[in-house]
């Protein structure tokens, strides 16, 4: 997964998508390094044409993204309660 021969590294489909996903998650890859290296690996998949390179950097980005999705704080999503709450007119006693 090198970058010889001066292959540029570009960011396409994955790597907006990786990004997309930490910035959900709330984890910044200039602060975290598992997502950088998420991010590093999404733009390899993104520039190689190496179906090998390609599925190797695949595993590396699932691997690391597993690791990012456990450290990321708990979102407050609310429940099937909480959502239900909301749906029901308000009535006026």
């Amino acid at each position: 997964m090198g970058e010889s021969g001066g292959k540029r590294i570009r960011a396409g489909a994955v790597a907006k998508a990786t990004k997309a996903e930490l910035d959900d998650l709330g984890v910044s890859p200039e602060t975290n390094a598992s997502a950088a290296a998420a991010m590093r690996l999404a733009k390899i998949m993104d520039s190689s044409a190496d179906p090998k390179e390609v599925a190797a950097a695949a595993r590396e980005l699932r691997q690391a993204m597993h690791v990012v999705r456990a450290m990321a704080p708990p979102k407050d999503r609310g429940d099937i309660v909480d959502e239900l709450s909301a749906r029901r007119p308000r009535h006026s006693a």
